[in-house]
């Protein structure tokens, strides 16, 4: 439906349509969901746990009176509740609590292991007004394709309430991004209090990711009605409003059912052929409700939207799915009773709902997939199970399932890439090391680089030339898709900012944008805050500093971004935290990081670089495999296939076929040991994750094409390794490309500097010796790239052998 789509329409109408009841047996319902018959709670309340919290900087036991209402997802291969945790503060009153997220994991979904504090929680940063000291409420959690982590969540502060976004790539380190509608519509709903959101999610790969339907992400969010919005990066959200002007009510109370009053969003709805699929919680009425539940309990219920037009409600329960039955459902910390559902997620075939028991208690309740079909499902063969064997792949056509975790990402298939700037544009690193990350990383995708960076540059130009020239002869001639600009260090003139500066910087620069989008129609552009001054290791020349102007010029740059509906990306903070870390650890080694000031080192383009790939959303994972030794199966391989699993002798075998490389970075080499010291590039850029499960006791020896990687035991096979930290045959195989990305980076400079000299026009096609060797060391890097077998081996250590204590 197309009305949808321009979001403000006629949809009351539509809306206003009867309802249609379905019956719990109909073909779109996940259930029935049954409890298991031991586990149960499966989290509840531990006094004795104690956090020193940052805001009443004291330690408090912050999960003393109630664990409830949890969010879920599998991650690894094992299923993460984070849990609403209430400490023993403020009045004894529902909401007198401060909350805090915490954390637990399993492997079968029943029995935890606890994270000993909290993994979220109210603190000294720019959400502390919302969120103290009531605190962080009642989550619900996706992933994105790009492997990153979307929490929505409650923020009170015991007046006012809305709902969060937060962003994580590991569960543990999260970045706050305040209310979901804070800059909708103008900011019309910046004080709305409004809770409850749950963003739509499919089944793709066996995993639930954040799902797209017309080219947005979609969140049904509210209660006493529940209501909808969309978003183009599911963290910013925009309510889906009628002609009015106001939120659509997309599902309403129903006099005489569980939701009779108070219908509220449950966790993450799910897509499927049958139309979107949501789980919903309903408090029944006093008066007018459901007579086989008491007055005032919460149940959950289903409901049916249109695929094509989430707005369009097709069905719902007549009865719920799930209601208070047992004693710690039906009374607690709420009275009434609830079964609260907030977090479902689909582990080893089946479905697991994670639920809040009377605000009180965590617990779960299962349901088989039989029920709903696996076309229903949208399920894929790799949904059902991991590849079994590896595919054939053609140079630049993906591997099945390779482009998935390339969803997401900023640059697609045969872009062209060109990198505007100064001298430490010039420099080719940061450049560089984003070249060989895509090349390693999407080695199908073939994407263009071209550095064009030149010493002294300005926005008016410099030492290549002026402004229009530079970009005539640099830019537009590569015909690119993309490109990126980073100027200002030699704009600031090294002195404290005037007006004077600031209005030649803006206009030049509004001049340089103005350029390029009349040149190369539907570029995406990236405007990069500048890199540092050092003003950390060495003192300031004026008060506030050098760097300081840096800041300003990328706030300016943010803003002309807004303005051309270009990305922004600051490189800015990334340097200056690495700088501080290294200066606390070494001082004389921190100086080394910008010895001049102006220019970072390799390892501080690194430190861009990935701030770079950060703002571009770049998946963290090269390949995810996991193994069952026990039963010599593959239980899952993402981004990879696996073939011919056998085990003879004790010893388990396996042939992997990794659709992309590592970057080679490992603690081998002390440049980047320091670098992933001073960073989390391992953990967001670089995760190769195998796992093993079923292992016998005892000590085994990994081993990738006859050659020895480390020892292990069968506790951290399980648990997961990096193989991005070794120097596997991967490794050495990402090593080699980096070297031909680096020659043909320098191939290009040397390249720019002729046409820069008038050396080599490249004006007569054909003629072009050097282009032409540039472009032979394309060829060779991603014919280096391409994705090669191995073949693993798990071997027994003999009893007395001394190995690694891994």
């Amino acid at each position: 439906m197309n009305n949808i789509l321009r979001l403000k329409v006629g949809l009351a109408v539509l809306l206003g349509a009867a309802t249609l009841h379905a019956q719990s047996a109909a073909p779109w319902v996940i259930g029935p969901f049954a409890r298991p018959s031991t586990g149960n709670p499966v989290v509840m309340p531990i006094p004795a746990s104690k956090f020193q919290d940052p805001i009443a900087k004291a330690p408090v036991q912050w999960e003393a009176l109630h664990t409830f209402n949890p969010a879920a997802i599998v991650r690894h291969g094992r299923i993460y509740v984070l849990y609403r945790a209430e400490d023993n503060s403020g009045a004894m009153e529902i909401g007198g609590h401060t909350s805090r997220l915490g954390m637990a994991e399993s492997d079968d979904g029943i029995h935890f292991k606890r994270s000993a504090e909290p993994v979220f929680y109210p603190a000294e940063d720019d959400q502390k007004a919302r969120e103290w000291p009531g605190g962080v409420e009642d989550p619900r959690i996706v992933e994105r394709e790009d492997g990153t982590y979307i929490l929505t969540y409650t923020q009170w502060n015991r007046k006012t309430y809305s709902v969060g976004i937060a962003t994580s790539r590991d569960l543990k380190r999260w970045t706050k991004y305040g209310p979901a509608f804070l800059a909708a519509s103008g900011g019309k709903y910046a004080n709305l209090m409004y809770k409850s959101a749950g963003i739509v999610t499919q089944l793709k790969d066996g995993r639930l990711l954040a799902a797209k339907i017309a080219d947005r992400y979609w969140m049904y969010w509210g209660e006493g009605s529940i209501k909808l919005a969309t978003s183009d990066d599911a963290i910013h959200w925009t309510p889906v409003e009628d002609t009015h002007g106001n939120p659509v009510e997309m599902l309403r109370p129903r006099p005489g059912h569980f939701d009779s009053t108070f219908p509220e969003t449950g966790p993450p709805p799910i897509l499927t052929s049958a139309g979107i699929v949501m789980l919903y919680n309903g408090k029944n009425a006093t008066e007018s409700g459901d007579p086989a539940m008491g007055p005032g309990a919460y149940a959950a219920g289903e409901a049916l939207f249109e695929a094509s037009n989430p707005a369009h409600l097709l069905e719902q329960t007549d009865k719920p799915v799930l209601k208070p039955e047992l004693p710690y459902e039906q009374t607690g910390q709420y009275a009434a009773g609830t079964t609260f559902a907030e977090g479902l997620v689909f582990f080893h075939g089946k479905w697991f709902l994670y639920y809040g028991c009377a605000d009180s208690l965590v617990a779960v309740a299962t349901a088989p997939v039989e029920a709903m079909s696996a076309e229903t499902l949208h399920m894929t063969t790799a949904a059902e199970g991991p590849m079994t064997a590896p595919p054939s792949s053609k140079p630049g056509v993906p591997p099945p399932g390779a482009e998935a975790n390339a969803r997401g990402f900023y640059l697609h298939k045969d872009d062209t890439v060109v990198f505007y700037g100064d001298s430490i544009t010039e420099q080719n690193y940061y450049n560089q090391w984003v070249e060989l990350y895509t090349a390693t990383r999407f080695p199908w995708m073939r994407v263009h680089f071209y550095g064009a960076g030149v010493g002294g540059d300005r926005v008016s130009g410099g030492g290549g030339g002026p402004i229009d020239q530079r970009l005539e002869r640099d830019v537009f001639a590569e015909k690119p898709t993309i490109v990126t600009v980073m100027l200002g260090m030699n704009d600031g003139a090294y002195r404290a900012t005037t007006d004077d500066i600031e209005q030649t910087y803006v206009k030049g620069y509004q001049h340089l944008l103005d350029s390029i989008r009349e040149h190369v129609p539907g570029v995406r552009m990236t405007l990069l805050g500048p890199s540092p001054y050092d003003d950390v290791t060495r003192p300031v020349f004026f008060p506030g500093g050098y760097n300081a102007v840096m800041q300003h010029f990328a706030e300016v740059d943010q803003s002309l971004a807004d303005k051309y509906g270009a990305a922004f990306i600051n490189l800015n903070p990334s340097v200056v935290a690495a700088i501080s870390k290294a200066d606390a650890l070494d001082p004389k080694l921190a100086v080394l990081l910008l010895p001049d000031r102006v220019h970072p080192d390799p390892l501080a383009h690194w430190v861009m670089a990935e701030a770079l790939l950060k703002g571009w959303h770049a998946p963290s994972m090269v390949s995810e495999i996991v193994v069952d030794a026990h039963a010599a199966t593959v239980t899952q391989a993402r981004n990879a296939s696996v073939s011919e699993v056998a085990q003879t002798s004790g010893e388990l075998k396996w042939t992997a076929l990794e659709d992309a490389l590592p970057l080679p970075l490992t603690r081998s080499n002390a440049t980047t040991a320091l670098l992933l010291d001073l960073t989390d590039i391992e953990q967001q850029l670089n995760q190769e994750t195998l796992r093993v499960t079923g292992l016998a006791a005892g000590r085994y020896t990994l081993s990738i094409d006859g050659e020895a990687v480390d020892t292990f035991s069968p506790e951290a096979l399980e648990a997961g390794i990096n193989l991005a930290d070794y120097g596997t045959p991967m490794f050495h195989q990402a090593q080699r490309v980096s070297w031909l990305v680096r020659d043909r980076d320098e191939a290009h400079y040397i390249h720019l500097r002729m046409r820069v000299r008038n050396a080599d026009t490249g004006s007569e096609e054909g003629k072009d010796v050097m282009q032409a060797f540039e472009n032979s060391l394309e060829d060779s890097i991603y014919e280096a790239a391409a994705p090669k077998p191995h073949v693993f081996r798990l071997t027994p250590v003999p009893t007395g052998t001394t190995q690694s204590t891994r």
